[in-house]
């Protein structure tokens, strides 16, 4: 959805004149003046990529985009939050500029219960980064963006939060849907990709109980909707060739979490079960049930040294190796489903690290992730530093590096390694 108003005229501003950093400061000021917008903030970016996020050729993209998010109050007990953006990740064609209402919702507070209506993200799970139960809204995992959260996207949702008892219970209906958006591997020219999402009208609602502010922080949640992350399979077989479907399938996920500290120590774990469409693991275009537990924790050494470490374990129930198939081109699709929904292996066993330090008053902020496969083998690391320059600009220097034996989850995703660098002045 491409942005309206004030988001667009600062585009064509900026794309019509030569407008330089003080002239665009006193346009955003003139917008912040007009009440109730007095709270509009965002970013100006321009980053360079040494290659896309969709696992195609390209290389050397110059990207630019807008942020823009205003929050203001409508009263006592009421809010109103809008965000979005407009970016543009091949500099000099038209066509490559898309924007995107991220979120667009009204908060409501009455005393023991909270109401939010509207496009919103909604995020659980209390792990760090890597999350079983975060099933409930889309991310765009293509998009050329430095911070891992700036790939979410909001879809239309109800959701009330009810306090009593140091407990918080949590509903949400969800009447619309969005896939996640993945980066796929383009098939031969034998084979057509194509993408269904679930009809309307749809039914999808969650349940999260809750207690923070005490020793133990702990939830436990309850989804039944569509997966976010689309299945690949064959729809059809004909003259011209294969046609292939990426399609979403329903799912039912029981989840936990909870955090505590022992310390210095943060410790928390996240645990999920997954039911699927495929309980008996019969069609290998849909993924089996499976369970995903992360467990792990984090200190920190010498004031801003950090250091988290979780252990990450993930098993297939009614297992079936995809290499057994005995028709050549329902296995080769039914691999590569297997690698990109990672459902390779029975069981898997792995690891996240993540360092991080800051220094020079923490302006100066370091960052190295890493996720380690045992079971197939198979890495990412992704090293990433920070500098404010000032109070108002920002460089940030980064690379993503995928690596990983044939076929696996992260050698799947080896074209998707990149180098990156941004320069961002918010306002």
């Amino acid at each position: 959805m491409r942005l309206a108003g004030a988001a667009f005229a600062i585009v064509v501003l900026l794309g019509t004149t030569p407008c330089r950093a003080g002239e665009l400061s006193d346009v955003l000021r003139s917008l912040q003046n007009l009440s109730p917008w007095n709270s509009l903030s965002g970013s100006l970016r321009s980053s360079y990529w040494s290659s896309s996020r969709t696992l195609d050729d390209r290389e050397h993209l110059a990207a630019a985009a807008l942020w823009l998010k205003a929050a203001p109050q409508l009263g006592p007990h009421a809010a109103l939050f809008v965000e979005g953006w407009v970016i543009n990740q091949q500099l000099f064609r038209e066509r490559e500029t898309v924007g995107e209402l991220r979120e667009a919702y009204v908060d409501v507070s009455l005393s023991s219960l909270d109401l939010r209506l509207g496009k919103q993200i909604i995020a659980w799970g209390q792990a760090d980064r890597i999350n079983p139960t975060d099933n409930l809204t889309p991310r765009n995992f293509t998009r050329l963006f430095t911070e891992d959260d700036e790939q979410r996207l909001g879809t239309v949702a109800l959701k009330a939060t009810y306090y009593f008892c140091g407990l918080a219970l949590t509903g949400i209906w969800l009447p619309d849907f969005e896939s996640d958006t993945i980066p796929i591997t383009r098939p031969p020219p034998s084979f057509r990709l194509h993408e269904r999402e679930p009809g309307q009208p749809l039914s999808q609602g969650a349940l999260k109980l809750g207690r923070t502010g005490t020793a133990v922080d702990w939830s436990v949640s309850y989804f039944d909707g569509f997966d976010l992350f689309p299945d690949l399979g064959i729809e059809r077989v004909g003259p011209a060739g294969v046609d292939l479907l990426l399609r979403n399938h329903r799912v039912r996920v029981i989840g936990t979490d909870a955090t505590t500290t022992l310390g210095r120590y943060g410790l928390r774990g996240e645990a999920a079960y997954t039911f699927t469409a495929d309980s008996r693991g019969n069609d290998p275009a849909v993924k089996n049930p499976f369970f995903f537990l992360v467990v792990g924790g984090d200190r920190t050494f010498f004031t801003y040294l950090n250091v988290n470490l979780q252990y990450l374990f993930r098993a297939v129930v009614n297992f079936h190796s995809p290499f057994r198939i005995h028709d050549p081109r329902q296995r080769a699709v039914a691999i590569q489903q297997a690698v990109q929904t990672n459902q390779l292996d029975r069981t898997q066993h792995g690891i996240s690290l993540r360092v991080s330090h800051k220094w020079l008053n923490e302006t100066l902020e370091a960052e190295v992730v890493g996720v380690f496969a045992f079971t197939r083998g198979g890495y990412v690391l992704r090293p990433k530093l920070s500098y404010a320059l000032t109070d108002r600009w920002t460089v940030v220097i980064g690379a993503d590096v995928f690596r990983g034996p044939r076929p696996s989850f992260f050698d799947n995703l080896r074209k998707n390694s990149t180098a990156y660098t941004e320069l961002r002045w918010s306002f």
